[in-house]
């Protein structure tokens, strides 16, 4: 990304005065043209307003180039009590819930049983826009775990963004980088033919239980029978794990049936094959490298330079880290709100004053 797409107004500051003369010229010619085709409805007693108007339209590069200067200074805007400290930008964060090692199962292999061990902690992931995974010093996480978390968030459209963080150098929690799940499972995906086969078979074995009705509450089926299968359904992953299918306490349709049967499958397929593979600092980058977003705003550093550097991302956030060690990402966005927000509550504010300031 050039310098130009961080900034509100990307020109230079003689062409933003000279994109203000035009603007001028351009609008003063339209006023003259209706005046003298006498469609304009506003009388002559408001010609004064309208011109002043005009001028302040005009004046929109210089002003945004002015809001540049600022921000890039790290500066305070204020004007009638309305206030955006761009030095407080390292404090603006999105809580995050760190999943637990291999989605809750760590060091043995997972089965049948040992799947609605890993229901919680995807429910909990689900439930966040951001997670925070610590891969340790590379045993913590295995693929295949890290593929059904990734999975359902892709497919649930929650979490939103995926932050990795790991021991380097004996410091714990160091940033290493972070993603949208959607964009970081096709690069896990390539990672072995297995690792597709299972997920695709996943993801049909779900959708043909989403065509059957829920059980009867009056006539319960046996925990580990599960529901009929229907007849019409594929022999395969569908027909392997009935009991699935639905919710043992409210009977209503397991919404991760799709990463019960895909952490299942890996569990048969890889987990129980040998010892599957982990994910370290350097497997880290390997895989997500090209979905990876690594940048990040240390809060150690001088003011200035965290707003410039803040500016300097294109995406939807930003890591906070200090000294290496991360501590949470920051919208983009956040402290644009924060002053839409002071300036409708200072609105707010004054037109209470006035009403109630009538005898």
């Amino acid at each position: 990304m050039n310098e130009s797409d961080r900034r509100f107004w990307p020109l230079r500051p003689r062409t933003s005065i000279a994109y203000t003369i035009l603007i001028l010229v351009a609008l003063l010619s339209i006023l003259i043209v209706l005046k003298g085709r006498a469609i304009w409805p506003i009388g002559p007693d408001s010609d004064t307003t309208v011109l002043i108007g005009l001028v302040l339209v005009s004046l929109l590069p210089v002003l945004l180039a002015i809001l540049d200067v600022i921000i890039e200074r790290g500066g305070v805007i204020e004007y009638g009590g309305v206030r955006i400290d761009f030095s407080r930008l390292s404090q603006i964060g999105v809580p995050a819930f760190t999943v637990p090692a291999n989605i809750g199962v760590p060091g043995q292999p997972i089965n049948d049983t040992s799947t609605t061990q890993i229901l919680d902690a995807l429910k909990s992931a689900a439930a966040c826009e951001v997670i925070t995974i610590d891969i340790g010093e590379g045993q913590d996480w295995w693929e295949t775990r890290l593929l059904v978390l990734l999975a359902g968030a892709a497919r649930l459209g929650r979490p939103r963004a995926v932050v990795f963080v790991g021991t380097e150098a004996g410091v714990e929690g160091c940033f290493q980088g972070w993603g949208y799940p959607v964009k970081l499972l096709p690069h896990l995906l390539r990672c072995h033919p297995q690792y597709s086969r299972s997920y695709h078979a996943a993801q049909a074995a779900a959708r043909q239980w989403a065509l059957v009705e829920p059980p009867s509450p009056t006539i319960p089926p046996a925990p580990l029978a599960g529901p009929l299968i229907p007849p019409w359904m594929q022999p395969g992953l569908a027909t392997q794990h009935p009991w699935m299918a639905f919710d043992i306490d409210s009977g209503l349709p397991n919404r991760l049936l799709a990463e019960q049967l895909l952490a299942s499958d890996l569990g048969q397929e890889i987990e129980s094959q040998g010892a599957p593979r982990t994910i370290g600092l350097m497997r880290l980058k390997e895989v997500f490298q090209p979905a990876l977003y690594q940048y990040a705003v240390d809060k150690t550093w001088p003011e200035e330079r965290q707003i410039a550097e803040f500016f300097d991302s294109d995406s939807e956030y930003v890591a906070i880290i200090q000294k290496g060690r991360y501590l949470t990402l920051a919208s983009r966005l956040a402290l644009l709100n924060a002053f839409l927000g002071s300036l409708i509550e200072k609105s707010a504010g004054k037109t209470f004053d006035t009403r109630h300031s009538r005898p």
